[in-house]
This record gives structure tokens, C-alpha cells and sequence, in this order.
């Protein structure tokens, strides 16, 4: 999907049928490149080989060698059920988050054969003439050959709420609105080439760090597990001091660190994460990993700005403190007018 100079357009405005075709043929349809998603399978695997859920397996193999069956095939149920309960609970949500984009327009305008036609936005080209009215997304990267008082709303990419007027010439991006007015303008960019994508590659390119409950847990796991078998090699050695046999001592030890294993913690700690999961959806609120409610549970302060202070790079100062009093700055951005009182 290239962004190409010199579209061929019909004196009326837009490209043929045929060149539109020929066109979205080779440089495939206008969409956000999918995220590779993990297989279902090995998220459901990941579910079962946890940190937490590796100790339970443990603890499982252990009680089968200590020869309680009944005990080890409850840990593997607990682990299953588990697994398979907080595997559920993440699909649905990620499932609702798919949903959401499906409210998004996924038709568009444009000036096709000298005529207005309604066309799939995932079938432009560029070249292609889109007509926006007010309320629209824009599909594409555009450059405005047609604009009559026809304001944007780009805080998508800028974090601006407030819509910017943009006049003939000018570029608007995919993703935006159009706030006010009517404009036409020329696709110069689709897909993978547009600035959306851009920003879209890069949150997906961010590796998501541990939370705090994860990094609790695999404390918690590893004081247990060093806990439980210390604790059983020390019954293990004082069963030989006293005289037992040697196979006895071992499997009592075994049943020792297989009893100081907390198996109910798992679930425990999955059922208190899906209940504020749910808790939060009533309130419109979409967890998508349960680990998520806990992190921000976590959160004592919310420390933000203005996201336009940083993508547009226009801070301004608008008090200072000087040995002669205070003074106050008004002005906006880089504009040459601007007053200073005090």
C-alpha cells in the first residue's frame, strides 16, 4: 500500500472504476495491519504454566509419590479449572474490545467515474476523491483540494479536543473527524502508510511490564516454595535421626511440603480478580487482563498533562517569579502577540 504521485483523475474529479481496481489490487485494502494475535491454545497453555500453577504441578507430582492419589488429582482439577476459568474471562474481554470496532463507519463518499458513490472504506486507493461532511471519519491520509470552514477534530493523534480549521491544501490524517463543514480531498496515503498506523505499530511494539500483583504472587511463590521444601528436608533429616527407615521419612516429608502448598490461593486470587472484572464492566468499565483491576487498585496518584503540551510541543510559560514580583505571560504557542502585566 505506496502512496503514489500524479493520480490519473477524470476531468470531473476521481479516479476510473477500473484504475480504482487495478490500483487496490496491487496495493491491497485500506486497513490497520492486524496484530499477530497469540494462538488460543497457547494462551490457554500460558493459563496452566504459570509461575504459581508450575508449584501446583509440583505439589501434584509429589502427592502422586507420596501415594496420595486422591490429593494430586484434586491439585490437577484445581489447576484446570482455574486455568480454563481465567482463559474464558480474557477471551470475553477481548472479544468486546473487537466488538468496539465495529461501531466505527466502514463506508465512505467518494468521486468515482465522475459521479458521488458510496464505496467500502477498506476500497480506497490512492487517488481516490473522498467527499467528508460533518460527523465523518477520515479513512485515509488526504491532502484538502476542497475545504469551505470545514474544522477537524484530531486529538486521536494530537490529544487536541478542540477541533483545527484546515483550508485547501492542507493534509488531515486517518482516524480524525470531521467537526464542521464539507471538504473533499485526495487519498495520498492508505493502510499500513498512513500516520494512524504509525502510532498503532508503536503501542503494539511495547512489551507490558509485570504488574504489581504479578510480581507479589511470584514472591509469594517463591517464599512458599522455598519455605515448603526446607521444611520438609528438615523433617526428612530429623525422621532419619530418629530411626525411621528412609522411604518413610521421605514420603513423610513429601506429605509435609505437599501439605504447606497453599492450592486454594490460586482460585482464590483468580475469583476476587474476575469478581472486580465484573464489578467494573456494570460500570461500562472493560478489563481486558484481570491482572489489570489489581494495578490499578494499586494506584495512589494519577500524574498527567495535557497530551497536546507534548505532541504539539507548544509549552508556554504563563507566570514567573522574579525578585521584583511576579509576572503573568498570556500568549498561545509560537504566535507573536502575547501580553506581560505585573
Amino acid at each position: 500500500m505506496q502512496a503514489h504521485s500524479g493520480p490519473q483523475v477524470l476531468p470531473g474529479g476521481g479516479l476510473t472504476g477500473s484504475e480504482a481496481a487495478a490500483r487496490l489490487t496491487r496495493d491491497g485494502p485500506n486497513q490497520l495491519p492486524a496484530a499477530r494475535r497469540v494462538p488460543w491454545w497457547r494462551r490457554l497453555i500460558a493459563q496452566l504454566t504459570h509461575f504459581f500453577a508450575l508449584l501446583l504441578w509440583f505439589a501434584s507430582a509429589l502427592a502422586f509419590v507420596a501415594g496420595m492419589p486422591e490429593l494430586g488429582i484434586a491439585v490437577i482439577v484445581v489447576i484446570v479449572v482455574n486455568g480454563i476459568f481465567a482463559f474464558v474471562q480474557q477471551e470475553r474481554a477481548e472479544k468486546a474490545a473487537e466488538r468496539l470496532g465495529e461501531l466505527l463507519p466502514t463506508t465512505i463518499v467518494v468521486r468515482r467515474d465522475g459521479a458521488l458513490r458510496t464505496v467500502d472504506a477498506r476500497d480506497l486507493v490512492v487517488g481516490d476523491v473522498v467527499v467528508l461532511t460533518g460527523g465523518d471519519r477520515v479513512p485515509a491520509d488526504l491532502t484538502l483540494v476542497v475545504a469551505g470552514r470545514c474544522t477537524f477534530d484530531e486529538s486521536t493523534l494530537t490529544g487536541e479536543s478542540e477541533p483545527v480549521l484546515r483550508t485547501a491544501g492542507a493534509a488531515v490524517f486517518a482516524g480524525t473527524f470531521v467537526a464542521e463543514g464539507e471538504s473533499e480531498g485526495i487519498v495520498t496515503a492508505t493502510g499500513a502508510n498512513t500516520r494512524l498506523a504509525g502510532i498503532a505499530a508503536l503501542t503494539t511494539s511495547v512489551r507490558r511490564p509485570p504488574g504489581p500483583l504479578d510480581r507479589e504472587i511470584q514472591r509469594i511463590v517463591r517464599t512458599l516454595a522455598f519455605g515448603s521444601v526446607g521444611v520438609g528436608a528438615v523433617f526428612f533429616a530429623v525422621s532419619l535421626l530418629v530411626g525411621i527407615s528412609w522411604q518413610d521419612a521421605f514420603l513423610f516429608a513429601v506429605g509435609i511440603t505437599v501439605a504447606l502448598v497453599p492450592e486454594g490461593l490460586l482460585p482464590t486470587v483468580t475469583l476476587s480478580l474476575a469478581m472486580g472484572a465484573q464489578r467494573m464492566a456494570r460500570d461500562n468499565a472493560l478489563v481486558r487482563n484481570l491482572e489489570a483491576v489489581e494495578t490499578l487498585g494499586a494506584t495512589t496518584f494519577v500524574c498527567t498533562d495535557k497530551t497536546g503540551t507534548l505532541t504539539q510541543n507548544q509549552m508556554n510559560v504563563v507566570e514567573a517569579w522574579t525578585p521584583a514580583g511576579t509576572v503573568a505571560v498570556r500568549g498561545e504557542g509560537y504566535a507573536p502577540t502575547g501580553a506581560v502585566t505585573g
